[in-house]
């Protein structure tokens, strides 16, 4: 546990010594989502024309206006729903990668055009952390590491897939429903859920360390076929399985300290952290997020170099 919180720590500080690495994040979030917002903020727009002016003062949403806008809303404008504000945001994405919520077809575009995006900055992020470089060789390395980066995505979401189509169905539909028919008591039946809960992640998050290390294996050693990288990924994971697992424990632990305190900030502080104030604190939220996936980024780097030392 030491040498991994050690190592833990000087990925964060990997991270502080490249600022612009932080701003990259940023910029490439909001590359991304851009286009896609743009599209929806113009909808918005139409459909707000014809509406009374609002109070800079208010605090309220007007519910009767939205309601009407969501009942013929189509296309990217439907997605605009409750679930879009504040601390419902990262609830509503943990709920639906632990229980399998299908999303609508048309967040296909944005989510694939995130990948990609993201793709070519992981091997900007990897380069500048691994190679200790200047930024204008970790831009170009981004490129030339970008389709072996989009296969290594593409693969972990398939396999990723092949999770939620069976084992989930397995664990959530069959098994589940069995103990609950089978008269065990409430707390029974729900502690039997949180167990699954927790093995179902631990499958996910496996498949997402593999593409991790997996990234990292092509920076380091650059194999000739893909299949052989993807199976070195794999194989890593496997071989050490605990120190990686352990690390992704302590990121999960940030993780849920900064979701918990941006539940309570968001939750009690109600109105006080309403329009401007609940703005700011989601980009903030935001923020705390990238800088927690860089460091995850830097910690990896720093156990694949230990391991191998």
């Amino acid at each position: 546990m030491t040498r991994t919180l050690t190592i833990l720590g000087r990925g964060a500080i990997d991270v502080c010594r490249s600022p612009l690495l932080i701003a990259g994040a940023l910029i490439v979030t909001l590359a991304a989502a851009a286009p896609f917002a743009l599209i929806v903020g113009n909808q918005l727009q139409d459909a707000l024309a014809n509406q009374p002016p609002i109070a800079l003062g208010s605090g309220e949403i007007d519910a009767d206006w939205w309601s009407e806008f969501r009942a013929h809303a189509e296309g990217l404008a439907a997605t605009f729903t409750p679930t879009v504000i504040g601390f419902a945001v990262p609830l509503d994405n943990l709920s639906a990668i632990l229980d399998g919520t299908r999303r609508p077809p048309v967040l296909i575009a944005p989510v694939v055009t995130a990948a990609i995006v993201w793709a070519w900055f992981w091997g900007v992020v990897l380069t500048r952390l691994h190679a200790r470089g200047s930024y204008r060789h970790a831009l170009a390395a981004g490129f030339r590491h970008l389709p072996r980066f989009v296969v290594i995505s593409a693969a972990a979401a398939a396999l990723q897939l092949v999770l939620y189509l069976t084992v989930h169905p397995l664990l959530f539909t069959v098994i589940a429903e069995r103990v609950i028919a089978s008269g065990f008591s409430e707390p029974a039946a729900f502690a039997v859920r949180v167990v699954f809960y927790g093995v179902f992640a631990t499958l996910i998050a496996t498949v997402s360390l593999a593409a991790d290390y997996t990234r990292i294996i092509q920076l380091a050693d650059r194999p000739d076929s893909v299949r052989v990288l993807l199976g070195q990924g794999a194989g890593f994971v496997a071989r050490h399985f605990a120190a990686v697992i352990g690390l992704c424990a302590l990121i999960g632990l940030l993780l849920a300290i900064l979701l918990t305190g941006y539940g309570a900030l968001d939750i009690y502080g109600g109105s006080r952290v309403g329009g401007w104030r609940g703005v700011a604190l989601a980009q903030l939220y935001i923020i705390a997020r990238l800088i927690i996936r860089l460091t995850n980024a830097a910690a990896e780097l720093r156990l694949f170099a230990a391991v191998r030392s």
